[in-house]
């Protein structure tokens, strides 16, 4: 009874740490799509809304539309989206949905104003919860097929992306905004 009262009142401490574990692992054991993940994840999610809350001290707005993380997630869906169309895994396809989920609370919620408060936080905050599990299972089915037959392709895509513009301009915006080439192959990978 106690433990799951705590669990309720620190459930956003639990998220956070958890978040940063699993990122933290995915940035140092997995392939290139679980570390573009875990980069988009903690530049949007724990940097550019830590900065956000800094700045204009301000808890989350469920009344009405909160406009800096609909931005937030929107951004974070878009780099999802691009990444599960690459990746050669299909948990980013997941994530993804997840993601467009979150997306789709913001719309609701500025389109319908009836939409309670409570409706609206589930709608825009569980999928995070979805989110990192589906990261955790890929990440140990990753390391899991890494260890049973060796290395294999990251992306779907040849590496070099002769000729695909779209994809050409996709990696180096990435590479850009994260200060990281994912695509890169790790050393003894």
């Amino acid at each position: 009874m106690v433990a799951d009262f705590l669990a309720l009142e620190y459930r956003a401490e639990i998220q956070s740490i958890y978040a940063w574990v699993i990122c933290g692992a995915a940035l140092i054991w997995g392939g290139g799509p679980e570390r573009a993940i875990a980069g988009v994840w903690l530049l949007l999610f724990k940097v550019a809304d830590g900065i956000y809350h800094e700045v204009f001290e301000r808890a989350y707005q469920l009344v009405s539309v909160d406009v800096a993380h609909a931005i937030i997630d929107t951004a974070a869906a878009f780099s999802m989206v691009l990444i599960a169309l690459y990746a050669n895994r299909n948990y980013p396809l997941f994530m993804a949905a997840m993601q467009l989920l979150a997306v789709t609370a913001h719309v609701a919620r500025g389109i319908a104003e009836p939409i309670s408060p409570l409706a609206y936080a589930v709608m825009a905050f569980a999928p995070a919860y979805f989110q990192l599990a589906f990261l955790t299972a890929g990440l140990v089915r990753h390391i899991l097929r890494k260890r049973k037959h060796g290395s294999y392709r990251d992306w779907r895509v040849a590496r070099s992306w002769p000729g695909n513009t779209f994809a050409n301009t996709f990696r180096s915006s990435l590479v850009a905004v994260l200060g990281y080439d994912f695509f890169a192959k790790k050393d003894g990978r």
